[in-house]
């Protein structure tokens, strides 16, 4: 890494300091793991790519309630929502536009809040090793993902998925295990 790069590294950070972590990751893979480092994200070492960008949602208190192992993929216009934990286990892709939920509310609504309650509150989402999260995909919050399993393009995944499955549609449901 050259000098220029460096100083415009220190110098986003400094801003970002007295700014505030940023909404929006749009920088190159190196550097969105660097910020995302340095307000709490716990990121592997090895083999971690963040493509831009990335939205982050209720990151006020930074990114503590991240956690990306090594050999990870975010291949972009990935929403992730902080409000609970999101852990992403060792070698876990999330394709072009993945969203990860971990809280729902019906902004303040109180007679859905009421009436839905089931549906509200917070939960953390865990995606085991090896996992594939594919295209379009909505993860909602309290859901875990089973290690090695696919989630096909455009699929909303409300409940866990079982190691080793490929599952598809709205809501997922298992199509096949995977052997």
């Amino acid at each position: 890494m050259n000098i220029l790069s460096r100083l415009r590294d220190s110098f986003l950070i400094l801003f970002y300091k007295f700014a505030g972590p940023p909404r929006i990751l749009n920088f190159n893979s190196r550097l969105n793991s660097k910020i995302l480092r340095h307000f709490g994200a716990s990121i592997g070492n090895t083999k971690v790519r963040i493509q831009a960008p990335i939205i982050i949602h209720n990151a006020i208190d930074g990114y503590k309630h991240l956690s990306i192992a090594d050999g990870c993929m975010l291949n972009g216009n990935n929403f992730l929502d902080l409000t609970e934990k999101i852990t992403l286990e060792e070698g876990v892709s999330l394709g072009p536009g993945v969203t990860i939920m971990t809280h729902n509310q019906f902004n303040y609504n109180e007679f859905l809040e009421e009436k839905l309650s089931f549906m509200c509150g917070k939960k953390e989402v865990i995606i085991r090793k090896g996992s594939g999260i594919k295209a379009g995909a909505l993860i909602t919050m309290g859901v875990e993902i089973g290690e090695n399993s696919v989630v096909a393009g455009n699929s909303v995944v409300n409940k866990d998925v079982a190691p080793k499955s490929l599952v598809s549609g709205e809501p997922a449901k298992e199509f096949s295990k995977i052997t």
